[in-house]
């Protein structure tokens, strides 16, 4: 099992690394040998529980962690499948997470952090106490669950014309037929509307920010996988040596060069629009009430944003590649909304598109970002309602993929339906003055519908990358026709363990719409 009490990291100074071989390897061995043969938490097993991917004792569990990293999906339906208790273990390379049945998210939802914590499932996730991830992220949750949120209707019609903007900067004049690579140019595109988001066409229109922002997510994930390969007792010396890390610190330096300045503009002038980076100016306090500490931030909103969102218009687009038949009742619902509403980016225009919502959480369904949500690492023994006793250590989540292709909540849950969640409005069911009552349901979170988290710890950005993918996926459907090129298939999803990623290297066919 993993050890997942997260300690601050013991940090090699870097004058160190010019020492002779000898002396550094004498003094790495002194270094680490607290850390490791003292710091270390031993975790108990949860026993008599499932252990998916053994595939029925000619796996051993070294061999099923590895099978994990590339079939992680498989490994959540057979568990959720064949445990007969709910409970289950799915291995992966840095140890065994604990998976839960549904029943108990509600007495865990809301536990407090010192029992069962999210943000240290994040620091085992990407190794935050060397990338970043996860760490001292105590501020921008909060205000964007309170400040960024209710702001959205006053924010996101200058996002809209961001992302008018952006698609001229970022797209090429495809007058013709054209093979393009759409999943850099949403990735450029999410990023620039995130960017506006946060902070207004400094950062929106920065290109070395941009880029930062773009990178930062990347090499911050790769960087942990490289870290994983490594034992741990040699992490705090590898995070030094491998490249990816070096491009970490290289992201905290452009943050600073870029942010800090923003900021100290602001102050000096006294200004304060009506952004992220401000929200979040104005609710810290101590410490945190410094500009370094906003671009430390920024970064972690960046990664935030864009890893949410970055691969969501990408599967969209495969999918609607592969089932056209939706291509054009969506493309007639955002000019239906368009004309009614004068703009697709008011609150009003958002909640209408119904028919993209339904699309848009069928295509998660088949593509989650993550396969488990709900992560949590619990700190001490956590007795449950049932009398069931979680050790101390443990990582536990949710199987919200396997839910998700559960047939007593989605019927025929093998069927790719882009309309599943779409009610066709009926007579009895609009509002007194004709409007359709149906409500949006991709942002929705219950006990069946995991992918954005539950509780106090569910994604509370989810309601601006809602309205940033529908705003893009409107934008393309109105101005562009697509396809994939003859004898193309559906490109395969690149998973690797948690993680869920569409392509972004395979080229379609996109041509400006002659209308």
């Amino acid at each position: 099992m993993l050890e997942t009490q997260y300690t601050a990291p013991l940090v090699l100074p870097s004058h160190l690394l010019i020492l002779s071989g000898p002396t550094l390897l004498l003094l790495c061995c002194l270094f680490f040998l607290k850390n490791y043969f003292f710091d270390q938490s031993i975790p108990r097993k949860f026993q008599d529980h499932y252990i998916a991917g053994l595939d029925n004792g000619r796996r051993t569990l070294a061999e099923a962690r590895k099978h994990m990293v590339s079939n992680c999906g498989e490994l959540l339906l057979e568990g959720y499948e064949k445990s007969p208790t709910g409970f289950f273990y799915l291995p992966t390379p840095g140890g065994d997470r604990l998976n839960i049945p549904t029943k108990y998210i509600e007495e865990l939802k809301n536990a407090p952090d010192d029992r069962a914590n999210f943000t240290d499932s994040f620091l085992e996730m990407f190794l935050g106490e060397y990338t970043s991830i996860g760490f001292k992220w105590h501020l921008h949750p909060v205000v964007i669950k309170k400040d960024l949120n209710a702001a959205l209707n006053k924010i996101m019609p200058d996002v809209g014309d961001e992302i008018d903007y952006a698609f001229d900067a970022v797209m090429p004049s495809c007058d013709d037929w054209t093979p393009l690579a759409m999943g850099d140019n949403f990735n450029q595109l999410i990023s620039r509307a995130s960017n506006y988001m946060l902070g207004g066409t400094d950062l929106s229109r920065n290109e070395e920010w941009t880029k930062t922002s773009i990178d930062f997510t990347t090499d911050t994930y790769l960087a942990a996988i490289r870290l994983k390969q490594i034992p741990a007792i040699f992490r705090p010396i590898a995070q030094y040596l491998i490249p990816e890390m070096r491009n970490v610190r290289k992201h905290h330096d452009v943050a600073r060069r870029v942010i800090t300045p923003v900021m100290e503009s602001r102050l000096r002038k006294g200004e304060e629009p009506l952004d992220l980076l401000q929200m979040l100016w104005d609710a810290a306090r101590g410490p945190d009430k410094t500009p370094a500490f906003m671009a430390y931030t920024s970064l972690a909103i960046s990664f935030a944003a864009i890893r949410t969102s970055s691969s969501v218009p990408t599967h969209i687009l495969y999918d609607l590649c592969t089932h056209r038949q939706y291509i054009e009742p969506l493309r007639e619902e955002c000019a239906a909304v368009q004309a009614e509403e004068g703009s697709l980016s008011t609150k009003a225009a958002m909640n209408k598109l119904v028919k993209m919502d339904s699309f848009l959480k069928e295509s998660q369904r088949f593509n989650p970002l993550t396969y488990v949500t709900f992560g949590r690492v619990i700190h001490s023994d956590l007795t449950l309602s049932s009398g069931i006793t979680i050790p101390a250590h443990t990582t536990i989540g949710v199987p919200a993929y396997a839910i998700a292709h559960d047939p007593e909540f989605y019927p025929d849950p093998s069927r790719f339906d882009g309309f599943r969640f779409y009610t066709p409005p009926s007579s009895d069911s609009s509002a007194p003055d004709g409007s359709q009552q149906q409500k949006p349901v991709f942002t929705t979170t219950n006990a069946s519908n995991l992918m954005w988290g539950y509780g106090k710890h569910a994604c509370s950005g989810r309601f601006f990358a809602t309205n940033e993918i529908k705003l893009i996926l409107a934008h393309f459907l109105l101005k562009y026709d697509f396809m994939f090129k003859a004898g193309q298939d559906r490109p395969k999803n690149l998973p690797f363990e948690l993680q869920c990623m569409a392509d972004p290297t395979v080229e379609i066919l996109v041509r400006k719409r002659q209308v």
